[in-house]
């Protein structure tokens, strides 16, 4: 084909047609082929992708344009090839204008040049590896070689090692059982065995008596606890318990043994008060070995005899060499003052059972529901620690009771003085009622106090029945002043410090009571001075009853205000009231007749009672009209001479209270008998003619004559 000219630039005319352009064929071209074949070909689109690589790719074939390097070669036709591009294939450079023609020429065999360069290059390539694949191939027969060698002397191997291999498996699972066993044991050895430093808390000297041990024992007693479940399986298990049950046993006991020897020796060194500090350690180990009563039993037998020597030898001490540097002074320099050399014995041995209760409680562990010394106790048997602690203290104190003892009953048998010996018996019974409460009644040095007490308060009484027998050996009659005698005020003296001691006690008011009662001592201390009061009311010559009762009055009454200040006298106070009120009544009854005799009025009152039932008193001699009206002359002289408030005959008296209540008694029936004459006289069976004129006065100005007008209006009322 020839070229045509190109009138475009360099880059090849790409001319791509649409089918909206391209006229239709006409009708005589139809059936022309190459009038086909050229429609065919315009009207072919290129818009696809791939029509359009490939015509990118054509182009660039010819478009001079792109990197590639120059070559000198000559294809078969003798035609120059300019240069290769990228990828060694040959490019030819077209002139402007000539890439049109030079691809209708040079295209097909362009390409097949390039299908069969590609091709020569796949081959060389696929050479290669068909090389590389030989050699692999060599290599593979070689390892197949090789492994099979492998293989057969691995089944040689496998055929020559299977007994070892199963001989392996086995002891592997025998191991495997063997360390579950080891395991095991070593849980049940742990849990059923001490450890070495355990075993060695309870048996080793050297480690001392503390928190170590206690944890030991508490570990033993764990395992003791446990081992009870092996007892109960099977026969096998049970003599493993056995031997586990058997082996603590011993453990157990070394290390209660280990306590018991380590208290002996604690306990021996509670010697003096300052030493009887209590630490954790010792009353953990206490309480443990209350688990063994025969251990804690010679452990306490340790404890008593050393503190009942030291509080002997301090007691000793007090009394003769007193405390530290001189001070407090010996208790024995004061025994020249009973009551203070018994009232120091007494609080020493007091102050010396509150620290020694004090102590045991903080060994034995008494820390709940404590009291206070000296408060009352709680039943026995309530609380076990408070019933060791009282037997413990019983014996510690048990050594005491002989010293006391004997230096008391010197001092009581050395007193001759009644309220001395009732102070001291006082003083030792608020003691005792304290160490009762403190120690209990049962205790030891409790019974030693009471002895004493009952042998003091024995002493008191006999000497205040000597005193009352003294009182009945000497009488004399009494003064013309009829006044209390000497004896009489001088018991009245004593009894009165007596009652002032008593009074003033420490002691409460039940304890007093249920211990001794007070009642006999007022018992030997008023009967006896009564009965003297009486006794020499009847020795006096010429004595009258009036002068015996104003006696008697007057004694009574001093011994009545003796015991009148006090509540705890009334009972005695009574009966001596009443006493008095008869010896004031026959009084009132003499002193009413001498006053009836005086104001003329008693003839009239003895024939009014002594008159015929069926006689008007009109007609009988004493009181007729005439003698009646003389009496009541006297009778108004009387009114006017007389003192309504005191009487000449009651001055004797001391008790100007009574003396009024005589005189004014007997006034008042002075004016009651006046107005049963008024009575009488104004009655008309009496027979007394005008009278009113008999009476000069009326009956209620007589009461006001005589002051006891409220005492008629109280009768009129009554």
């Amino acid at each position: 084909m020839a070229s045509q000219p190109d009138s475009g630039p360099s880059t090849p005319q790409r001319s791509y047609s649409s089918p909206s352009l391209i006229p239709a064929p006409l009708p005589s071209s139809r059936n022309n082929p190459i009038s086909l074949r050229i429609y065919k070909a315009i009207g072919t689109s290129f818009d696809d992708p791939a029509s359009r690589r490939a015509l990118d790719i054509a182009s660039g074939l010819y478009s001079g344009k792109g990197k590639a390097r120059e070559v000198e070669h000559v294809d078969e036709d003798d035609e120059q090839i300019e240069g290769e591009d990228e990828e060694g294939y040959a490019v030819r450079r077209a002139g402007r204008g000539e890439s049109a023609a030079m691809a209708r020429k040079w295209l097909k065999r362009d390409i097949d040049s390039r299908l069969a360069s590609s091709s020569q290059k796949f081959l060389e390539a696929f050479g290669e590896v068909d090389k590389k694949l030989d050699v692999l191939q060599s290599h593979m027969r070689e390892m197949q070689v090789r492994c099979d060698q492998v293989q057969t002397e691995l089944d040689q191997a496998n055929s020559g090692t299977k007994y070892l291999l199963e001989r392996a498996d086995g002891l592997r699972s025998q191991r495997a059982s063997a360390q579950l066993r080891a395991t095991l044991i070593t849980l049940f050895l742990t849990r059923f065995t001490l450890s070495e430093a355990e075993r060695t808390a309870l048996t080793s000297r050297e480690v001392s008596v503390g928190p170590a041990v206690f944890e030991a024992l508490d570990r033993v007693e764990s395992i003791r606890q446990d081992c009870r479940a092996l007892l109960a399986g099977e026969e096998e298990k049970m003599q493993a318990g056995l031997d586990i049950m058997a082996t603590t046993s011993e453990q157990m006991e070394s290390g209660y043994k280990k306590i018991h020897r380590w208290c002996h020796f604690e306990f021996r060194q509670y010697t003096r008060e300052a030493q009887l500090e209590v630490s954790p350690v010792m009353r953990e180990a206490i309480r443990r070995l209350r688990q063994r009563p025969a251990l804690f039993t010679d452990a306490l037998q340790t404890l008593t005899s050393t503190r009942q020597s030291s509080l002997l030898s301090s007691f000793l001490d007090a009394l003769t060499r007193g405390g530290p540097n001189g001070l407090p002074r010996p208790i024995e320099l004061h025994a020249h003052d009973p009551t203070r050399y018994v009232g120091d014995m007494l609080a020493w041995v007091h102050q010396t059972t509150a620290s020694e209760h004090e102590f045991l409680e903080s060994l034995f562990g008494v820390t709940e529901h404590k009291r206070m010394v000296g408060s009352e106790r709680r039943p026995v048997g309530l609380d076990e620690e408070e019933a060791l602690v009282r037997e413990t203290m019983d014996r510690d104190l048990e050594g005491l009771g002989r010293p006391l003892k004997m230096r008391i009953q010197q001092t009581i048998k050395s007193q001759e003085g009644i309220i001395m010996a009732y102070k001291i018996a006082n003083l030792l019974q608020f003691y005792l009622v304290t160490m009762q409460k403190t120690i209990g009644s049962e205790a030891l040095l409790s019974k030693t106090l009471q002895e004493i007490y009952d042998q003091s308060y024995s002493a008191f009484l006999e000497t205040l029945d000597a005193q009352g027998r003294s009182m009945l050996r000497f009488l004399h009659a009494p003064d013309a002043a009829l006044t209390p005698p000497l004896a009489l005020r001088d018991a009245c003296s004593i009894l009165r410090e007596i009652i002032q001691v008593y009074d003033t006690s420490l002691v409460d008011p039940q304890d007093r009571d249920s211990s001794a009662s007070f009642a006999l001592l007022l018992e030997k201390a008023v009967d006896p001075a009564v009965e003297m009061c009486e006794r020499m009311a009847e020795l006096r010559k010429g004595a009258t009853d009036w002068d015996k009762d104003i006696f008697l009055i007057n004694c009574l009454g001093y011994l009545q205000q003796t015991l009148v200040s006090v509540p705890f006298t009334q009972e005695r106070v009574a009966d001596l009231e009443e006493k008095i009120e008869k010896h004031v009544e026959s009084m009132t009854f003499e002193h009413h007749g001498n006053l009836l005799e005086q104001c003329g009025l008693a003839p009239i009152m003895r024939t009014i009672r002594t008159r015929p039932a069926d006689t008007p008193l009109s007609r009988l001699p004493a009181t007729s009209p005439k003698p009646l009206t003389a009496a009541l002359t006297t009778f108004t002289n009387f009114l006017s001479s007389l003192d309504v408030l005191t009487s000449p005959r009651l001055a004797l008296l001391s008790s100007a209270r009574l003396a009024e209540t005589i005189h004014r008694t007997a006034l008042y029936r002075i004016a009651e008998a006046y107005g049963e004459v008024c009575d009488r006289v104004l009655d008309k069976k009496e027979g007394y003619e005008f009278a009113e004129t008999l009476l000069r006065r009326g009956r209620e100005e007589v009461a006001v004559a005589l002051g006891v007008e409220g005492g008629l209006e109280r009768k009129e009322g009554e």
